[in-house]
């Protein structure tokens, strides 16, 4: 089972509703487009710049949505993201240097760049060679990363200009205790209620 699915359904418990799965947004696309980000769009291009983004290339790709991890719905109304080891390379670093001071995340920033500068070799070389291969929009080594960095941007930015609340992000290293099985049952859910209670408070204000 993969390692999000069991924390996204714990997740569930401690806030009491369904999640829903594969939920899409008509402006959580996988282009960055100026009807989108609105007053953001030149930064988020400035940002995709700094990646060494290929324009041709993104041109070239079929439209497509960026499904969440999970969605939760009324009273909520906010993306979940459970990110993984993968998540917390060089190029993310580098995104969160880009981040709108006045768009709201539901999780810390700087604890993030910590966790990027802490495990970014780890994460480069985790998993198959799928993670690290070049893609049309980043058209180099790592170019995958580089791929999903920017695309964890869209899932940030775009859900406040389109009327959610913001987007809460739980990092694998912050779950360890649950993932390892040192804890369980309730006192992993209780764990989890202690991890959501701040996140859940930003939100909802």
């Amino acid at each position: 089972m993969r390692l999000e699915i069991g924390i996204i359904r714990l997740v569930e418990e401690v806030i009491g509703i369904p999640a829903e799965r594969r939920a899409q947004f008509d402006w959580l696309r996988n282009k960055p487009r100026r009807e989108d980000f609105g007053e953001h769009y030149d930064t988020v291009i400035a940002l995709y710049t700094a990646l060494e983004g290929d324009w041709e290339g993104t041109r070239a790709k079929a439209d497509g949505y960026l499904t969440p991890d999970a969605y939760f719905p009324e009273p909520y109304h906010f993306i979940f993201e459970f990110d993984e080891l993968q998540h917390f390379t060089e190029f993310r670093e580098r995104t969160l240097q880009f981040y709108p001071s006045n768009i709201e995340v539901g999780y810390s920033a700087e604890v993030y760049r910590q966790f990027c500068q802490q495990y970014h070799t780890a994460a480069l070389a985790k998993g198959p060679d799928r993670f690290r291969r070049r893609t049309a929009d980043f058209p180099y080594t790592n170019g995958r990363a580089a791929q999903r960095a920017f695309f964890d941007t869209f899932r940030d930015w775009l859900p406040p200009l389109h009327g959610l609340n913001p987007t809460v992000r739980l990092a694998e290293f912050e779950v360890a205790p649950i993932l390892n099985g040192e804890l369980t049952d309730i006192a992993a859910k209780a764990y989890m209620e202690r991890l959501l209670h701040q996140r859940l408070q930003n939100v909802m204000d």
